[in-house]
C-alpha cells in the first residue's frame, strides 16, 4: 500500500535555481579582435559613436583618431541616409540653423527638421561646408569653424587685411588631404591691390600667399579680371569663377583654382557652348566640377568635367526647362547633387 504522501501531487519550488556556468566553460563571451570592432564602429551613425566614446579610453582614442574619422567619412558619403541639408534663416536679430535629411525632404509627407545650437548670434555673410564641417564668417569681423554634429566650434584668429577701408573679402574652404588639414583661403580686394591669406587648422594661423595676377590677366588685355563668389572645393582645390572689373560685369572664359596642398594657382577653360547658350555659374554635380549654363533663358544645362583638368572632357550631362521660381530651381539642383552623392555629411572631428 502506497503511502499518503506518494499520492500527493508534486509541488514546484517557488525558488528556481539558475544554471551555473563553470569557470572553465567554453561558453564564455568571446573578445572580438580590434580590427573587427573598428570595422563595426565605422559603419555606425555619428550620434551612436559620440555616445560610445564614453565606453573606454581605448574606444575614445579610436573614435577620435584621424584615420577612423577619415574612414567613417568615406563610408558615409555612399549612404543616402547620412546626407543632410543645412537650413539657415533669421528670427529678428537672431540667426537660426536647422538640419534635415535630404531623403526626408523629397520622400516623406512631413519633413523631419531638427534645430541646431548655433554658436554665435551675429551676422553671417559666408557659409561654406566641407566634410560636414561648416565655415562661417562675417566679411572681416570674425570667422569660425563649426561642427553641428558634435556641437563644437573653433574661433579663427582675426583675418586682418592691410587695407584700412573700402575693401571686401571672399573666401573658400576645403581639405588638404596630403597634410590632413582643413584650410580657409581669404582674398581681400582693396582700392590699391589684392591680398591673399591661407588659414591652417593644424597651425591655427594665417599665412600670406601670392595672388594669381599672371594667370588671371593676360598681358596686354584691355579687360581686367577678378575672382568672384565663394571658392568651390573639388579634387583638392578651390575654384572661383571670374568676372570683369568695372561697372559692367561680364563672365570670364576661365575658372581659377588654388591647390590647397602646394598653394599654387592654376586656370582651366570653360566648355565651348553652342549657339544661344551662355554662362550662369560654376558649381558642383556630385564630386565633379561643373558649369551651369543658360539656353535662351528657357532651359538650364549642366556641363561636367569628366576628366579633371582636361578641357576636352567637358560633357553636357542634362538640359531641363528652367523652373519658374528661384526656390524651385534650388530644389532641382539640390536633388540632382544628392543623387550624385554630394551633400552636407556629418563629421566627428573638431
Amino acid at each position: 500500500m502506497e503511502s499518503e504522501a506518494s499520492n500527493r501531487p508534486l509541488r514546484r519550488s517557488k525558488r528556481i535555481k539558475r544554471a551555473q556556468i563553470p569557470s572553465n566553460s567554453s561558453s564564455k563571451i568571446p573578445i572580438l579582435p580590434e580590427e573587427i570592432i573598428t570595422e563595426i564602429l565605422t559603419r555606425l551613425p555619428v550620434k551612436s559613436l559620440l555616445k560610445f566614446r564614453s565606453v573606454s579610453k581605448s574606444w575614445l582614442a579610436l573614435i577620435s583618431s584621424p584615420q577612423f574619422i577619415n574612414t567613417h567619412l568615406s563610408l558615409s558619403k555612399n549612404k543616402e541616409d547620412t546626407h543632410h541639408i543645412l537650413i539657415s534663416g533669421s528670427s529678428g536679430a537672431k540667426r537660426i540653423f536647422k538640419e534635415c535629411s535630404i531623403s526626408s525632404l523629397f520622400y516623406d509627407s512631413v519633413t523631419q527638421v531638427l534645430d541646431l545650437d548655433f554658436p554665435i548670434e551675429n551676422r553671417i555673410d559666408f557659409t561654406v561646408s566641407c566634410n560636414g564641417l561648416i565655415f562661417l564668417a562675417d566679411y572681416i569681423k570674425y570667422s569660425l569653424l563649426w561642427n553641428p554634429t558634435t556641437r563644437k566650434h573653433k574661433n579663427l584668429p582675426d583675418f586682418k587685411p592691410r587695407f584700412k577701408k573700402n575693401y571686401y573679402v571672399i573666401y573658400g574652404f576645403g581639405y588638404d588631404e596630403f597634410r590632413d588639414d582643413y584650410k580657409v583661403v581669404g582674398i581681400s580686394y582693396g582700392s590699391d591691390g589684392v591680398e591673399v591669406k591661407v588659414y591652417s587648422l593644424k597651425s591655427d594661423s594665417w599665412t600670406s600667399v601670392d595672388y594669381c595676377w599672371e594667370i588671371l590677366n593676360a598681358p596686354g588685355s584691355s579687360q581686367k579680371m577678378k575672382l568672384y563668389g565663394t571658392g568651390l572645393f573639388a579634387n583638392g582645390k578651390l575654384h572661383w569663377d571670374t568676372i570683369t572689373s568695372g561697372p559692367i560685369m561680364r563672365w570670364g572664359r576661365n575658372i581659377i583654382s588654388f591647390d590647397l596642398a602646394n598653394e599654387k594657382w592654376e586656370k582651366m577653360e570653360k566648355p565651348s557652348y553652342g549657339v544661344g547658350e551662355s554662362d550662369l555659374w560654376v558649381g558642383k554635380l556630385g564630386s565633379d566640377l561643373c558649369v551651369y549654363s543658360d539656353y535662351r533663358t528657357t532651359h538650364l544645362g549642366a556641363w561636367v568635367m569628366k576628366d579633371y583638368g582636361v578641357k576636352e572632357s567637358w560633357t553636357k550631362m542634362f538640359t531641363i526647362r528652367r523652373p519658374c521660381t528661384r526656390k524651385n530651381l534650388h530644389l532641382v539642383l539640390l536633388y540632382l547633387r544628392w543623387k550624385k552623392k554630394k551633400a552636407i555629411i556629418v563629421n566627428l572631428s573638431l
